[in-house]
């Protein structure tokens, strides 16, 4: 039964026949907190990574489309997150020309897929002028940098910097085309040491290496992460930086989100640290910032222990695809098989999980957990890689770098390579040529 008239009604669209009070994706959870049992509608998939926040406040109605191929699919991942019930789309959304005015909340409906208009080259008689489709008005990019900016955007970069001190990034990076169908990765573990931090940086970088698209390493363990320590980012901008803007309720742009929220690193990646030692972080604030990042960038990879169970369920909830790594220790199996039932009690969908298993001893050891056991012992989830043991991997963290962009052909870098084949569609390692090769079809440099 659908909602009853005595019953406050919010939805991220107009619709047909239902006095609902349209609020933007952003503003929506706090409103519903505020509203005892209240209904929401909401867009599947577009909205879809509202839903884990939502279903505990509100019974919510997820709005898809019965005629896409993956309807079916679509469907039974909505109903298994929480959704009350999968409606058609064309049956309640509103298809009337709606003046533009203020709602309850005093704000605008915003358009859930953000396009941004691609770059062109500007005449040289021309100011320089870009456009976002969610502002109202042009935005003068030069008028908003201060010279100081201007000059420190050109300020060529060390090629090895002790600390790496960044200014975020430049304004005209607000105009790469997204590719659409954005993902969010998960890297988590049972306990430290297994080498959680280095799958999900590696992940990161082979994502922004070789695919078109933004990608983002957010650091959810708490309080102690250490990937700002490891890409020497030296930066008072962390998790805590988005509190002012949530406890605001404010509606976050791509230009805020990337010039004031996150870090730019000189190798084109981009970062947002952790919380410093002494500070804590909520659930409902990570939910805040994952939801913003899901539309900024085209992929977002999170590394994030077991230690903060309510922010783990938040990142696991809201990520397509969750890599729980294990290695050869039957006290990590034994965990996360136990971690694993825990997850299912909570309605974490046990399918969105795969496991990879690290430190594969490149030689036969006297180790008796061999790939055969570690499979049985699993038996029923998805192991989706074995890596292997990389000699070295710590002398590379300590000058800031990853394995898989130092060494493309050491085995860790392969077997890793094809889990995100297997993962990303289209993912593909593209080995460089040089101009005489590239020209006389000659051998690969």
């Amino acid at each position: 039964m659908l909602a009853t008239q005595t019953q406050r009604i919010f939805s991220t669209v107009p619709l047909k026949n239902q006095d609902a009070t349209v609020v933007s994706p952003d503003q929506l959870l706090s409103h519903v907190q505020e509203t005892p049992n209240a209904i929401v509608y909401l867009l599947w998939p577009e909205d879809k990574v509202l839903l884990p926040l939502l279903r505990d406040h509100a019974t919510v109605y997820v709005l898809g489309n019965l005629k896409s191929e993956q309807y079916v699919e679509e469907m039974k991942e909505a109903l298994r997150n929480g959704a009350h019930d999968f409606l058609n789309r064309m049956d309640y959304i509103s298809t009337a020309i709606h003046e533009t005015k203020k709602t309850e909340t005093d704000t605008k409906p915003v358009e859930h897929v953000i396009r941004l208009v691609p770059r062109t080259r500007p005449s040289s008689s021309v100011p320089r002028r870009r456009e976002l489709s969610i502002f109202s008005e042009p935005i003068d990019h030069e008028e908003l940098q201060s010279e100081e900016e201007k000059q420190e955007a050109h300020r060529p970069i060390e090629k090895q910097p002790e600390n790496v001190s960044v200014n975020f990034t430049r304004l005209d990076e607000l105009h790469i085309r997204p590719i659409g169908g954005r993902q969010m990765f998960v890297v988590t573990s049972t306990k430290g040491g297994i080498g959680k931090t280095t799958v999900a940086m590696n992940v990161a970088r082979l994502l922004h290496d070789h695919v078109n698209g933004r990608v983002i390493l957010v650091d959810l363990m708490n309080p102690h992460g250490n990937v700002a320590t490891r890409m020497r980012i030296k930066t008072e901008v962390n998790l805590k930086t988005w509190e002012p803007y949530f406890e605001n309720n404010a509606l976050v742009t791509d230009q805020v989100i990337l010039t004031k929220l996150v870090v730019k690193h000189p190798n084109g990646l981009y970062v947002l640290p952790g919380v410093n030692v002494g500070q804590s972080c909520s659930p409902e604030l990570v939910g805040y910032i994952l939801t913003h990042l899901s539309r900024t960038f085209d992929y977002v990879v999170i590394d994030i222990g077991p230690e903060r169970q309510d922010l783990l369920s938040v990142a696991m909830s809201m990520a397509n695809r969750t890599l729980l790594v294990v290695d050869y220790d039957l006290a990590t199996i034994k965990d996360s098989q136990e971690y694993l039932d825990l997850w299912s009690r909570r309605q974490q969908t046990l399918e969105k999980i795969s496991v990879l298993v690290n430190f594969e001893p490149m030689k036969k050891d006297r180790n008796t957990l061999t790939r055969e056991k570690c499979k049985a012992y699993l038996n029923g989830l998805s192991i989706i890689g074995f890596l292997p043991e990389a000699a070295g991997m710590r002398a590379i963290h300590n000058e800031g770098k990853v394995l898989v962009q130092e060494d493309k052909s050491h085995p860790f870098s392969v077997a890793l390579i094809g889990v995100m084949e297997s993962l990303v569609s289209g993912f593909a390692v593209k080995e460089k040529r040089g101009f005489f090769a590239r020209l006389f079809g000659g051998k690969k440099s």
